[in-house]
């Protein structure tokens, strides 16, 4: 028996390859971070961009929220930011 799953879509954007996709707990935010080297944050619940961060001119591999410190870290080839 095949999987259903009811998916509705909530957020949808025009970008470039995303490489990553990070869920804050906390706040309605996603954290995205795409293959031109930038990372995005947006609102899922207005489906606003928040803020924008121009990193580095080669894919922004990873992106993760540290609810703790109030960070959000991205990784790109050899490079880590603390935002």
């Amino acid at each position: 028996m095949p999987l259903r799953l009811d998916v509705k879509r909530k957020l949808s954007v025009r970008s470039d390859r995303v490489k990553c996709v990070d869920i804050h707990p906390n706040e309605p935010w996603i954290l995205v971070t795409l293959y031109n080297g930038h990372a995005h944050i947006y609102n899922h619940e207005t489906q606003q961009l928040i803020k924008t961060f121009e990193i580095c001119d080669v894919p922004v591999r990873a992106g993760k929220f540290i609810v703790r410190k109030n960070w959000a870290v991205t990784a790109s080839v050899n490079i880590i930011f603390i935002y």
